[in-house]
């Protein structure tokens, strides 16, 4: 369609809307609380910046929660609404990746795992599919998968927790996990030669993050929140996302929910 891959909001929005004249479903989303939680923290960032997210989020400073830079991401929020289609309500995450992939939507916003159904249908990306980070100024949000092991008596048990988790975070294991899941590995001395052009753009990205003070957890995947604040801001983010609620309605509700959560 003769569109360059957006570097801002507001040249997200003019593509969206080209887009959507042509019939083409700008954004292919899934109404579900943790979906529009993923977006809005996306969104927050890069509208607010890094110190913004810190503050709003990982702080829950008020001021932030309930000021003019919130307002206007959930102005973008609004936006981003209006270009998703009439089957969104409930939609699964990979339902939405699948539009994506058939050319009937033309974005998506979601976490890496997404490329695991490109790759398992063996679309190649930068020919099939780009993916590329939302608009921010070099913040990246993270979300790490754990495993917990519990304490456990007899020494055989706990021997076998701790080949289980030497072996997870093995060289070995990290890369091949890696490739096949579409994530990176959370070692950082992994080699990326076989990796595909996405991860290592990721990779790169969370290195430069590191170093230069953009690294920020993800509220939406339980990184940077206890579940009462979390939920407190998910429900404010679905209550807007499916209503005509206004944003400085939206704002002032954050702010009331988050206080009420603590």
């Amino acid at each position: 369609h003769g569109l360059k891959m957006p570097t801002s909001w507001d040249e997200f929005n003019a593509a969206a809307s080209k887009l959507q004249s042509a019939g083409i479903i700008p954004f292919a989303h899934g109404g579900q609380p943790w979906q529009d939680a993923t977006v809005f923290e996306a969104v927050m960032l890069g509208i607010g910046g890094n110190e913004f997210y810190q503050k709003a989020i990982v702080e829950l400073d008020m001021d932030a929660l309930g000021g003019s830079t919130m307002v206007k991401v959930f102005d973008q929020m609004r936006k981003l609404q209006g270009f998703t289609d009439k089957g969104m309500p409930g939609r699964d995450w990979n339902v939405a990746t699948g539009m994506v992939m058939s050319g009937k939507a033309a974005f998506q916003i979601m976490g890496d795992w997404a490329k695991g159904e490109f790759s398992n249908a063996g679309l190649k990306p930068g020919i099939d599919f780009y993916c590329l980070p939302t608009p921010s100024n070099h913040g990246y949000l993270y979300n790490v998968d754990s495993f917990i092991f519990y304490g456990m008596k007899g020494k055989s048990k706990v021997d076998g927790q701790k080949m289980l988790a030497s072996s997870i975070m093995g060289k070995n294991f990290q890369k091949i996990f890696n490739i096949y899941k579409g994530s990176i590995p959370a070692r950082l001395d992994v080699p990326m030669d076989e990796f595909d052009m996405c991860a290592k753009g990721s990779a790169s990205d969370l290195k430069y993050a590191a170093m230069t003070g953009g690294l920020l957890p993800s509220f939406a995947h339980g990184m940077a929140l206890r579940l009462a604040q979390k939920g407190a801001i998910q429900d404010v983010v679905t209550e807007h996302f499916n209503s005509n609620m206004s944003s400085h309605e939206a704002a002032r509700n954050l702010v009331e929910a988050v206080k009420a959560s603590l």
